[in-house]
């Protein structure tokens, strides 16, 4: 589990550094609405997966003998994209990664929470693209464990399914 006082700087610093820009915040919110509207929750999220991958193969991360130079190769992908940081752990049958700082474009309580679905549907193909190009199977996902706005993202890469 990720340090809490670490998440607080990391966002902190974060924030003093990027912004999110507004000229895209009205569009971005009319084009998750639409996408749920007119495919529905499983197929918009699988689409913003697709997404997702297409991200990955756009930025791609080299392959590093360790988690923490892959972790700062995706840091700089995430940072020349405005998209937050990463903080990845091994653990026994999986690999976590915890995304922060992330870019909501929306303030309200209710369409923060389904934007932070829509993004983490978003992560889960960056980071599922990420993995299959540096050898991953295919066949395993990236599936979201937590998606709060305001707090770190929790996506899981692992075969088997764990409760943390």
């Amino acid at each position: 589990m990720i340090d809490m006082m670490l998440t607080e700087r990391l966002n902190s610093g974060y924030f003093n550094s990027q912004h999110c820009s507004k000229q895209w915040r009205s569009f971005i919110q009319v084009f998750v609405e639409e996408i749920y509207q007119t495919a529905g929750d499983e197929d918009a999220r699988a689409f913003l997966r697709h997404m997702g991958t297409r991200l990955a193969a756009m930025h791609p991360v080299p392959l590093y003998d360790s988690i923490e130079d892959l972790e700062k190769s995706m840091n700089l992908i995430l940072s020349s994209m405005d998209w937050g940081w990463v903080k990845m752990e091994m653990h026994d049958l999986s690999l976590v990664f915890y995304h922060g700082a992330f870019p909501l474009p929306s303030y309200g309580k209710k369409e923060a929470e389904r934007e932070a679905l829509v993004f983490s549907a978003l992560l889960e193909g960056l980071y599922h693209g990420w993995m299959v190009a540096l050898g991953g199977n295919p066949e395993i996902a990236v599936r979201t464990q937590k998606a709060i706005p305001g707090q770190v993202f929790e996506l899981v890469y692992a075969k088997l399914t764990r409760n943390y």
